[in-house]
Parts: C-alpha cells; sequence; structure tokens
C-alpha cells in the first residue's frame, strides 16, 4: 500500500514531558495530552521484521552499556538522535517465540527523536446511504430465513463499519467468517429459550435455576466473543488480538454475577415468604452490590484492557477506583434530573388530558408512563456511554501508545436524543443514519498518540498469513490491474 496516505493522516508534533533532562536546574515540566505516569512501565520488546538482516545475525551478549541507556532511556535520556532501545526481551506471553529461542540477537526498534510523538486521529468516511443498503438487504434476508440470516448480517455490518474508519492512513477490517459466530449465537439463543422456558412454564424454582445456569455461562460467552472478535479485527492486514484465558474472565466477572444471582434468589424468596425480614434483606443485598458496581468495572476493564495486544505490544488501563466511582455518581444524577424532568413533562399532558376529557383513560397513563421511561433511557444510556469511552480511552495504553478520547457528553447526549425521536416518527427507518452519525461522532472523537512511526510499526508486526493470502493477494493484484477499486 502507498505510504502516502499513513504520511497525510499523521501529524508530528513536539511534547515537553519527553525532553531530555538537563545537567542542572531542569526546565518545569507542562501538564499537556501525555500524562509521563506511563514512564515507569516495563520496557517492551518488539520482534524483529520478516526478512531482516537480525534475523540472520548471530547471537551476541547484551551489551550492558545499551542495557542502561534502555533503561533510562523514558527518564529522558536520549541514547541516540532518532532511535531509543528496547532492552527486554520478547516473552512468550505475547503470542510469539523470544528472539533467544529463535536464534536472532535481540534487536533495537527505532523511535522518533526525543520530545516528538506522532498523532494518529481516527477518520470515519461511511455513508448513510451505504449502509442503508446492508440494512435493507440484512433486514429482508432476517425476515425470508427466520432470523438465521444473524451471523452474516453481523458480519456484513462490521465489515461496513470497519471498512470504512481509517487510521494513520491504513483502513481496519473484518475477517470473521460467519459461521464461527454460529455457536455463539445458538448458545445464547438456547440460553434465552430456556430461560422464558422455565419461568412460562409457572415454576418458579426451575425459572431461578435456569437464571442461575445462565449466568454461569455467560463469561464463556464473553470469552467467545473477545477472543473470535479481536482475532479477526485487523489494521493494515495485521491482526489484532485478546489473550485473556476463560479462567481469566470467570475470575474478573465472578463477583458481579454472583451477586447478581444472590439478588435474584433473595428476591425470589421475598416474593414466596411475604415477610418484612425478607424484603429487607433483599433491599439490602440490592442496595451493596449496586455500591460494589463500580469495583466490578473497575476490575473488568483492568483485565480487558491489560489483554488486548496490538502485534507484540500489550495496553494498560491506569483509570483509579475513584474515578470509576465519581463516574458512577454523575451518572445516577444525570438519571435523577432526567427523571424528574421527564414525569414533570408527563405530569403535565396527564393534566392536560384530564381537563380536556375530564377522565383519564388507562390506555394513556400507561403509554405516558412508558415513554417517559423511554425519554429516561435515551438521556442516560449516551451520557454513561460517552463518559465511559473517555475513561477508558484515556486511560489507555503503554510507554510507545496512548489513546486520547475527547467525546463531548453534552453534544452525545443530544445527538442519540435527536435520534430516539426520528426513530418513533420514522418507525425505525432512520436506524442507518443514526448508526452512521453516531460512529462517526465516537470514531473521530479518538486519537493515537504514538512515540513510534507507523511504518516503524508495520514493519515490526508481521501481516497475517491465513489460508486464503496468496488468493487474496493475487486477486487484488488482478483489480488493480483492471483498473477497478479494491475493498478488502
Amino acid at each position: 500500500m502507498n505510504n502516502s496516505g499513513a504520511r497525510s493522516a499523521v501529524r508530528v508534533i513536539r511534547l515537553d514531558p519527553f525532553a531530555p533532562k538537563q545537567a542542572v536546574s531542569p526546565p518545569a515540566r507542562t501538564v499537556d495530552e501525555l500524562e509521563p505516569e506511563w514512564s515507569s512501565l516495563p520496557p517492551v520488546a518488539w520482534p524483529d521484521p520478516i526478512g531482516s538482516a537480525r534475523l540472520r545475525a548471530p547471537v551476541l551478549p547484551p551489551d550492558p552499556d545499551e542495557e542502561g541507556l534502555d533503561a533510562l532511556g523514558d527518564e529522558g535520556v536520549l541514547t541516540e538522535p532518532s532511535s531509543m532501545g528496547f532492552g527486554a526481551s520478547f516473552g512468550a506471553t505475547a503470542g510469539a517465540p523470544t528472539s533467544h529461542a529463535s536464534g536472532a540477537a535481540p534487536g533495537k526498534m527505532p523511535r522518533l527523536p526525543n520530545g516528538v510523538v506522532t498523532s494518529w486521529p481516527l477518520r470515519f468516511h461511511g455513508e448513510p446511504e451505504g449502509y442503508a443498503r446492508v440494512w435493507l438487504r440484512n433486514l429482508l434476508m432476517m425476515l425470508l430465513t427466520a432470523g438465521l440470516y444473524l451471523p452474516w448480517a453481523r458480519v456484513r455490518s462490521q465489515r461496513y463499519l470497519m471498512r470504512h474508519t481509517r487510521v494513520a492512513g491504513h483502513v481496519l477490517d473484518y475477517h470473521e467468517p460467519p459461521g464461527n459466530l454460529l455457536p455463539r449465537y445458538v448458545l445464547s439463543a438456547a440460553l434465552i429459550l430456556g430461560v422464558m422456558g422455565a419461568w412460562a412454564g409457572g415454576s418458579t424454582m426451575a425459572g431461578m435455576l435456569a437464571l442461575s445456569l445462565a449466568l454461569a455461562v455467560w463469561p464463556l460467552l464473553v470469552f467467545m466473543s473477545l477472543t473470535h472478535r479481536m482475532a479477526h479485527l485487523s489494521w493494515a492486514h495485521r491482526r489484532l488480538a485478546f489473550d485473556g484465558t476463560c479462567q481469566q474472565i470467570y475470575r474478573a466477572m465472578w463477583a458481579p454475577l454472583f451477586g447478581g444471582g444472590a439478588v435474584a434468589w433473595l428476591l425470589m424468596a421475598a416474593v414466596i415468604v411475604r415477610s418484612p425480614g425478607n424484603w429487607v434483606a433483599w433491599g439490602a443485598a440490592l442496595a451493596l452490590w449496586v455500591l460494589a458496581m463500580p469495583a466490578f468495572v473497575w476490575t473488568w476493564y483492568v483485565f480487558r484492557q491489560r489483554h488486548l495486544r496490538l502485534g507484540p505490544l500489550h495496553l494498560l488501563w491506569k483509570a483509579s477506583k475513584p474515578a470509576v466511582m465519581m463516574m458512577f455518581l454523575r451518572t445516577l444524577v444525570w438519571a435523577m434530573l432526567a427523571t424528574v424532568f421527564s414525569l414533570g413533562v408527563a405530569a403535565m399532558v396527564l393534566a392536560a388530558v384530564l381537563v380536556m376529557r375530564g377522565k383519564l383513560n388507562l390506555t394513556i397513563e400507561r403509554g405516558l408512563l412508558l415513554a417517559a421511561a423511554l425519554a429516561v433511557c435515551a438521556a442516560v444510556q449516551p451520557y454513561a456511554q460517552a463518559r465511559l469511552q473517555n475513561l477508558v480511552w484515556n486511560k489507555s495504553g503503554n510507554r510507545y501508545l496512548r489513546f486520547r478520547s475527547k467525546l463531548s457528553v453534552a453534544d452525545f447526549v443530544m445527538l442519540q436524543c435527536k435520534h430516539a425521536l426520528l426513530l418513533v416518527l420514522t418507525l425505525g427507518l432512520y436506524w442507518p443514519w443514526a448508526v452512521i452519525a453516531t460512529r462517526r461522532m465516537r470514531a473521530q472523537s479518538l486519537t493515537i498518540w504514538s512515540r513510534v512511526d507507523a511504518d516503524v510499526l508495520k514493519a515490526h508486526w508481521p501481516v497475517y498469513e491465513g489460508p486464503n493470502t496468496s488468493q487474496i493477494a493475487s486477486a487484488r493484484l488482478r483489480a488493480m490491474g483492471a483498473g477497478s477499486r479494491s475493498t478488502y
């Protein structure tokens, strides 16, 4: 691929925190886009590029002077004018053998000069008309196949959205075959239908047992979803990965799932026994579970971000528990304000109906309450989503990459409220336009700050060699020769 597009999408800026330390009276550090907290993380070694001379070089003993410079490189000591070294070997936890095990000497990955950081903005170029065609075809096939086309519809939608998103001049892509989604979809449908059938059968105990079984299997579904999705998501034909295990996901999710199951069982006991003490116990358990939700969310995102892998590079999440708690408190306050406003509007409408008709229809009352509840959801859900995106990605990164999210909470809430109103007025036909507008706002609020050039990152990140890579490359060459555009 021509690198001109990558260079045009990258801005090179100079930041103060990475300036070399002075021997006497160093200048005061200023607060800017990149926080210095990542400089304390351990170094990461990158594998040598495929076909490079270092792969054929003999194994040499490490130079202690170079190791010392590498260890001090992120503290401001500049080893070379245009490169910085990596002192640690690339371990097996990153998904590839170490350099020593493969018979290669540990090499250095050149970084940008000290104080220079590249900015890679995300750009989304999708159009509502193009996505509307994909959505209408998916909807028609879903109706004709009674829902069996769902995996294919999911893949088609994701491919359109990914292939119209660019990072540093290269598009994202989604390669998952629809057949791989069938086991997860069948398992999810079986759990949902099993729980609904158990409750519909009239047996409360059977319903609770089915619900407990669904909660126990839920981490397995999350593991399958994360592993498959990240393994088939690529940037510049280089696959991402999620290297967490199923046991680790169970350890990260057992507390909220166990607490939710305990609250559900206490609720069943309170309904059956009908004793004030049981209701008090259920209320106390529910309050404790809700109060512990920020800790549950913090634990989950620390685990998830830590196991996301961009080639040999792992991410970390540095958000604190008080920051997550503050996000929940702000969301709670906003939910209370939205509820009061929605109920106030519903009360005024009810009063108007009473004045005009002199009586109140039960159907009208229920409809107004439902509309008020939907209005609260339309205002609270995007508020929490915007806050969570900024919190998650502003604290994600490592010594070499940082993410920056500047999603405006007010603008995102207004956009989603507008979409909710238009979806109601158009009976759902506005959905493609809502998806494209939401995707554009969320994607273009993200920026990646890197201390490594994009071309260097690609050179040290092997291209995925799938079973049909040669056929795809031949087809692309034929298409380029014919003057057509390739969508791969």
